[in-house]
């Protein structure tokens, strides 16, 4: 195969060597949890700040404790959620279980706990490297979207975080009733997008869910390794930034 199909793209590293992304690629499909947002802090000190605003002092190791009393749970409802009112729903439910193991005396809590968990945004970060990389791959003439294991309501924290707009759709796992690493959601992700396999690449944090599922479905896949947990893995980019380097301007090929 001619290299001509090809663009030449800045090594992730010395050892690396030069990386060949393929022209047929018009779509750049990218995980969200740690990928582009994540919580501000761990969850159990971010729900031990909740609880002292509500002027109960709880151990963040009690409320560690909670929450995995009451994962297998949650695990279970948002198997069974599809729309943001049956989330809502399933957060009030959250709630009464978290609090009936940490704080059963503050059941009046409940409420404000599971709007807490509803209103997840307001505890999410962007990472630093994420809107500059979106602005500059959209200009390079790429199209953008999610392809991510949440809740349905995704494109409301991507909304208000000031991100959603950057993507032309949001396959949610949720929504759909399809989780990764079943390739399934990529499926979905290409058919809601009009576009073959090989002209999209999953960008994501997780090798199995976000590289080794793409790939099997037939698409090109890079590992974004932020933590610099998997070294020699290839091809991998330690940011977006990097990824953007990886993805110079792109010129429409005739079909």
């Amino acid at each position: 195969m001619s290299d001509a199909r090809y663009l030449q793209c800045v090594p992730a590293s010395p050892r690396e060597g030069p990386r060949l992304i393929p022209r047929t690629v018009t779509t750049i499909f990218l995980d969200a949890g740690d990928t582009l947002i994540a919580y501000r802090r761990p969850l159990r000190v971010l729900l031990q700040d909740f609880f002292i605003e509500q002027n109960e002092i709880v151990r963040r190791d009690s409320i560690a404790e909670a929450l995995d009393a009451v994962n297998s749970r949650y695990r279970s409802m948002m198997h069974g959620v599809r729309t943001v009112e049956a989330e809502r729903r399933m957060w009030l439910e959250v709630a009464r279980d978290l609090l009936d193991v940490v704080l059963p005396r503050r059941r009046d809590l409940y409420v404000a706990l599971s709007q807490w968990f509803g209103e997840s945004w307001k505890l999410m970060k962007v990472f630093r490297d994420v809107r500059p990389a979106l602005r500059q791959l959209r200009a390079n003439g790429y199209r953008l979207a999610v392809v991510s294991n949440w809740e349905p309501s995704l494109e409301e924290v991507l909304d208000h975080l000031g991100l959603r707009f950057h993507f032309t759709t949001v396959v949610t796992s949720s929504v759909e009733g399809v989780w990764k690493p079943e390739p399934r959601l990529f499926q979905i992700a290409l058919e809601r997008c009009g576009i073959a396999p090989e002209e999209a690449v999953s960008v994501g944090d997780n090798i199995e869910r976000d590289v080794e599922t793409a790939r099997r479905t037939g698409l090109h896949a890079i590992l974004l390794d932020r933590f610099n947990d998997h070294r020699d893995f290839i091809p991998r980019v330690a940011s977006l930034s990097e990824l953007v380097e990886r993805f110079p301007v792109r010129v429409p090929q005739p079909r």
